[in-house]
């Protein structure tokens, strides 16, 4: 069975490689689009982890992104040293791990759905996500890509987003409300992306709140390594 825990209580263990995937639940994204963010964990994001762990040793953080993303849950689920392992006990691991994976997210899903909050906190949870970091990581968020919390709302249409000073004036007062997280060695994927699909969307806006997530991610010492609507956008597989 495979070891899952919360993340404080998890001892120090060096020489993962590590992978964090927050995804929009509960009043963060219909129920639709969960759906969606599930079968894309499924067929997309597990497939491409289970084959790596009969060569190296993984750590995968699920989180999920709500309107309480700084204190939302998290789940860890840690693979057998890669190196030290027999490569039969790889295998028999590697069955369980792709459902052990779903069902500790369909547990924070119901979570995220019990304790339901308006609003979708990207920040905060890619915030979290740094001070989990233990060195060199990756993090795919499955978002629609509208922040909407007391420090931003992309779905202001009348934001101006597209203007730079705009968007500086946005991180400027994340810097000072909430502090920018701490990517610094860390590569970041946004994938899920639906924005493009909402009537009041239109081309300019949704390439300004691209801009923008860059220009965070940037700000905050991480790289951005793909943007659009599948995993397969990202550059760390």
């Amino acid at each position: 069975m495979i070891k899952l825990l919360l993340f404080f209580t998890l001892p120090f263990m060096g020489g993962k490689e590590e992978y964090q995937v927050l995804v929009a639940l509960g009043c963060s994204a219909p129920r639709g689009v969960q759906n969606g963010y599930r079968e894309m964990l499924a067929e997309e994001v597990l497939p491409r982890l289970s084959e790596k762990l009969l060569n190296a040793s993984l750590r995968l953080t699920l989180a999920p992104v709500t309107g309480r993303s700084y204190t939302a849950p998290i789940r860890v689920l840690e693979t057998p040293d890669a190196l030290n392992t027999p490569r039969f006990k790889l295998e028999r691991f590697k069955k369980t791990f792709h459902q052990e994976a779903l069902k500790a997210f369909d547990g924070l899903r119901q979570r995220a759905i019990a304790e339901c909050t308006r609003g979708t906190e990207i920040v905060a949870a890619l915030k979290a996500a740094g001070e989990r970091a233990r060195g060199k990581g990756r993090i795919l968020l499955l978002v629609h890509g509208f922040e909407q919390s007391e420090l931003v709302n992309l779905y202001d249409y009348t934001l101006k987003l597209e203007r730079p000073e705009v968007r500086r004036k946005l991180l400027e007062r994340v810097r000072q409300k909430l502090g920018l997280p701490n990517l610094k060695d860390q590569e970041v994927c946004f994938a899920g992306l639906t924005a493009g699909d909402d009537r009041n969307a239109n081309a300019r806006l949704t390439t300004s709140i691209r801009a923008f997530w860059e220009e965070l991610v940037q700000a905050s010492g991480g790289r951005l390594v793909g943007y659009g609507a599948s995993p397969r956008v990202c550059g760390f597989w």
